[in-house]
């Protein structure tokens, strides 16, 4: 979760999803990226796609997308439990946190952003690509 006017973490934890796009580039169709915009009234399809070419993501496994603020809201807090309390979606968007959902939707790994976090969730990435 970002938003591409932060001049805060959001562009860190977006370097730290392009360095995944890199490094998963050999586990195939297995593996989809997804960056959502908390702010959804500046961020529209044609920002987003502008902002995913500066950090070089290949449309095919990454994918930038928003919506109604009700509907990233609920998806954030309900959905990926990634606030507690009423936190509004610009501190979501600050939050660093990665994750890893398998192919049913289900959150399977929930990391920092940092070089262990993105290691560990490489490894699980890995494990989960290689299930039948």
């Amino acid at each position: 979760f970002i938003f591409t006017s932060c001049a805060g973490p959001c562009p860190k934890l977006t370097k730290r999803m392009a360095e995944i796009q890199h490094r998963a580039r050999n586990m195939g169709d297995a593996v989809r990226l997804v960056t959502f915009s908390v702010d959804p009234e500046n961020d529209t399809p044609e920002v987003l796609a502008k902002y995913a070419k500066t950090y070089r993501a290949n449309p095919r496994k990454w994918t930038f997308l928003t919506g109604p603020v009700g509907d990233v809201e609920a998806l954030a807090i309900k959905g990926f439990k990634e606030a507690t309390g009423r936190e509004s979606l610009f501190a979501i968007g600050h939050s660093e946190h990665l994750f890893l959902i398998d192919p049913n939707g289900q959150i399977r790994g929930f990391y920092e952003a940092t070089d262990e976090g993105v290691t560990a969730l490489l490894h699980d990435m890995g494990i989960l690509a290689n299930v039948p």
